[in-house]
């Protein structure tokens, strides 16, 4: 491998600074678990906004993002808003403020509120492990895998070198730093991959001829270039065809932002939680909103654009990213490409080792092997875990291939239980045997609809292919059938007792049908009908989610030379994100409870559960 002296120079110095950030914030996260965990529960809402953004947008945005573009076209910008766009809005309009006010340590603590003890101990159990031991090593093995499809490519670099690379200064900074430094780090790592992706995206408009003649080029390449100039998905796709598109819509907007701790997401529970005030957790899944989809936009573009650069993609079209950075960048925008991809995917690696031995630690160790020891013990254990955390990753990198299957995969095992995380807020008949028909159901119904016919065709059972629906048909079916299950369950069993429910109800004063209890608080909210705050905060999310993907239809437009077509949607963009700004203003102000503020973090349950007693 030979790079040139500046590249080196570019790299070798952003990892420097890395390692500075970690040493400079590891006192403070060495004082107590909120500080390690949640950097004392004082960062700001934007703050955590760009840093949760860190945390979604890491080098398999580049590789399975760009991957798919480059068959795509400007629709695929619908593969991240219908997957994101209404469910961060959801998140921040209908469920931020219930999660702050609640003051929890990790997000699975709410099951103890919730819950009868029995349940929540089940369902602390199975998230716990559920998150911690799948979802996180899943999400960190892509973006390893990621970084090495993008370095590959660009120089030539062996899955081992992209770990030597990555790996130590992503392990030491989060081990030393702990939240509050993977908080300023993940600012400075999206201004670095912004510079970077920008770059990047210019030269390629410039090697092509700009705006206008990138799209005559796709015009007059055949009737798969025009395709790609569409705005919306065709009925008709072999990689992303409108059903898709409602697949992720409805797959991860429908119970979004009910649980706080997803097998399908990032760690939002975690920034929640570090915010100062409930009206920054709103904040900050706002700001994580746009500031995602502008930088998957910036990611997505170029790629677009692949298909008059190599007529054939070869067999892994997740490598094309990397293959344009070779293609197209000088010596020192290389080093800031390559800057840029690891603090990508450094900041999801970090965020994930933290997030990840956070629920391993308070919601599996202290819970059930070791109660009662000091902070300092309970420290070494979350940097242990992180330890095991990332040794799960490294196998998942070695042995997954296509990083989109990893990703549907993840949305069909969360997608079971979604709706079930709105009822558990919004519903008091929902009950701890629904609860559990709804995770543990949901996981059996998501092995019969997609994991059976599968094995049954690999065992040789040839009429089994008939079974083998679409992904997009799967996650309908493994939801539909979920939900049938834990509204039987709960409709024919008891209701939890009223003891419990009250205090739930007292605690966190949450929107819904909340029966006996709609009287004790519910803010300006309080005398209309339950119905009424959800469709009117639904309506305010639909709002952001409209402003958002005006934004970023208009920007792509203006990518292709459309700049008549841009400047309406933009506009229009402008318009609706006031009107969201007023609504959603007004809407969190109907938040205030009637009752008082919740006790401080260090009263909850740290055991099994102090329910009991």
């Amino acid at each position: 491998m030979s790079w040139q002296q500046l590249d080196l120079f570019v790299v070798v110095g952003y990892l420097a600074l890395m390692l500075g950030i970690a040493l400079r914030y590891r006192k403070f996260a060495s004082q107590s678990l909120d500080n390690f965990f949640l950097g004392g529960r004082k960062v700001r809402g934007w703050m955590n906004g760009v840093s949760y953004t860190a945390a979604l947008i890491s080098p398999d945005a580049a590789t399975a993002y760009g991957g798919l573009a480059a068959t795509t076209g400007i629709f695929i910008c619908w593969w991240y808003l219908s997957r994101f766009g209404l469910a961060l809005f959801i998140g921040a309009i209908l469920f931020a403020v219930f999660w702050r006010r609640l003051n929890l340590f990790t997000s699975l603590e709410f099951y103890d509120h919730r819950f009868t003890p029995r349940v929540a101990n089940a369902m602390r159990l199975w998230i716990g492990l559920r998150t911690s031991l799948i979802a996180m090593p899943a999400w960190t093995g892509i973006t390893l895998l990621a970084s090495y499809k993008i370095l590959q490519p660009a120089l030539d670099l062996t899955k081992t070198q992209t770990l030597a690379l990555l790996l130590p200064v992503s392990f030491l900074y989060v081990l030393f730093a702990g939240y509050r430094g993977v908080v300023l780090s993940n600012l400075i790592q999206m201004a670095v991959f912004l510079v970077g992706t920008l770059t990047l995206a210019l030269l390629t408009q410039i090697h092509l001829g700009g705006p206008t003649a990138l799209a005559a080029a796709l015009e007059q390449s055949g009737a798969a270039g025009a395709g790609m100039l569409r705005s919306l998905p065709p009925t008709e796709h072999a990689v992303f065809p409108m059903a898709a598109a409602l697949a992720w819509l409805i797959g991860q907007s429908i119970g979004y932002g009910g649980d706080a701790a997803p097998m399908g997401g990032a760690m939002e529970g975690q920034r929640i939680l570090s915010t100062r005030s409930p009206r920054e957790a709103v904040t900050m899944y706002i700001v994580t909103a746009i500031t995602t989809f502008l930088l998957l936009l910036v990611v997505t573009l170029p790629c677009i654009s692949s298909s008059l650069l190599w007529t054939d993609l070869g067999a892994d079209r997740e490598l094309v990213y990397g293959r344009l950075m070779k293609l197209l960048l000088p010596a020192g925008a290389m080093g800031l490409m390559v800057a840029a991809m690891l603090a990508a995917a450094m900041s999801t690696i970090a965020d994930n080792l933290n997030f990840g031995s956070q629920i391993l630690v308070s919601d599996f160790y202290r819970r059930w092997m070791v109660r009662g020891a000091s902070e300092q013990h309970y420290l070494i254990a979350g940097k242990v875990a992180m330890a095991l955390v990332l040794a799960l990753a490294l196998v998942i990198m070695f042995h997954v291939q296509i990083i989109f299957e990893v990703a549907v995969f993840m949305l069909q095992l969360s997608a079971a239980e979604l709706p079930a995380n709105w009822a558990q807020w919004w519903w008091w008949r929902f009950n701890g045997p629904a609860r559990l028909a709804a995770s543990f159901g949901g996981a059996a119904v998501f092995c019969l609809v997609v994991l059976v016919p599968k094995g049954l065709v690999a065992l040789g059972f040839t009429w089994a292919t008939a079974l083998v629906l679409p992904w997009w048909w799967q996650t309908f079916a493994v939801m539909g059938l979920t939900t049938v299950l834990w509204v039987a369950v709960a409709l024919l069993t008891p209701p939890d007792p009223q003891q419990l429910l009250r205090s739930f109800h007292h605690r966190a004063a949450p929107l819904g049908w909340w029966g006996p209890f709609q009287s004790e608080g519910q803010g300006h909210f309080q005398s209309t009908h339950p119905i009424m705050p959800l469709l009117r905060g639904g309506g305010v999310a639909l709002l952001g989610a409209i402003a958002t993907s005006l934004l970023i239809l208009g920007l792509s437009h203006a990518w292709f030379g459309r700049f008549a077509l841009s400047g309406l949607e933009l506009a229009a963009s402008a318009v609706t994100f006031w009107g969201f700004r007023r609504a959603t203003n007004s809407f969190v102000d109907g938040l205030k409870p009637g009752s008082s503020e919740p006790d401080s973090a260090s009263s909850l349950p740290t055991g099994p559960s102090q329910l009991e007693t």
